[in-house]
């Protein structure tokens, strides 16, 4: 099988050149890597020149900025059989695509597969995750991945798109990868999380307003759930995190990022329209 790995890049170029080095010494080597450039000069350019005579590169430029935007131009030009969405700061292990090939062929009725995410060190994560291997569902849909660490088999989302809402870059900072696994749940899809893989993504400091901006995504998400998917059962539980959120706001430190985030939330399940 082949696998079709779609990155969006802004502002990013050193980077970029360590992932595509890491690609370079995969174990599993039957890949397309399609770059989509949102920046205003040539820095990626030049790393395509430089590169694709030596991995299976596909480039694109596009000036509208935003990662489902440009995500999404890179899902109508693909040619593999297991798509992925690699971030232009994530960092594969040497045997990433080996063994997500082993858990497609081992696992014929899985149509989606995702891994853990920690820092290159390996002193933290950007996603509070179940500690052990687990089917994903609509109760733990958006503690099992990142987009970045989501691989799905191709037929099983030809027909999505990333939401043009949600994601980097738009009115709701985050949600795009919730939104792609609730499209493969509302289509009878099986997924799987995998604690003991990892791909490497560097853990950087929260703020109040980006707490408040992710926290949007999440509102916007669960209210796209019920009204688009029809996931009814995920309002209660949405407001039952809205609970717990305001008992950690007593509880715990950082209380300006955590009341950030719950305004975020509160405000992006108001104001997401379909």
């Amino acid at each position: 099988m082949k696998f079709s790995l779609i990155m969006a890049t802004l502002g990013r170029d050193k980077e970029i050149i360590s992932f595509l080095e890491v690609l370079l010494k995969q174990s599993y080597n039957n890949f397309e890597l399609l770059i989509i450039d949102q920046n205003e000069d040539n820095r990626v350019f030049n790393i395509y020149n430089e590169y694709k005579d030596k991995i299976e590169l596909k480039y694109f430029h596009n000036d509208k900025k935003g990662l489902s935007i440009n995500r999404n131009i890179g899902l109508k030009q693909i040619s593999g059989d297991i798509i992925a969405f690699p971030d232009d700061d994530c960092m594969y292990e040497a045997d990433t695509l080996e063994k997500a090939a082993a858990f497609f062929n081992k696992y014929s009725d899985y149509s989606f597969y995702i891994c853990n995410t920690k820092d290159i060190q390996g002193n933290g994560t950007i996603l509070k995750t179940k500690s052990s291997d687990a089917d994903i569902s609509i109760f733990n849909f958006t503690n099992s991945g990142i987009s970045f660490t989501i691989f799905a088999r191709a037929p099983a989302i030809k027909t999505f798109f990333f939401d043009e809402n949600l994601g980097l870059g738009s009115n709701f900072s985050s949600g795009e990868e919730s939104d792609l696994i609730l499209f493969l749940l509302k289509n009878k899809n099986k997924g799987r999380f995998l604690y003991n893989n990892y791909i490497y993504h560097p853990v950087k400091s929260e703020t109040p307003d980006k707490a408040y901006q992710y926290g949007k995504g999440f509102g916007a998400i669960y209210k796209k759930a019920v009204i688009n998917y029809g996931f009814y059962i995920l309002l209660p539980v949405f407001f039952l995190r809205i609970f717990k959120g305001l008992i950690n706001i007593i509880i715990y430190k950082n209380k300006k990022c955590r009341s950030a985030s719950l305004n975020g939330r509160l405000a992006g399940f108001l104001k997401y329209k379909s």
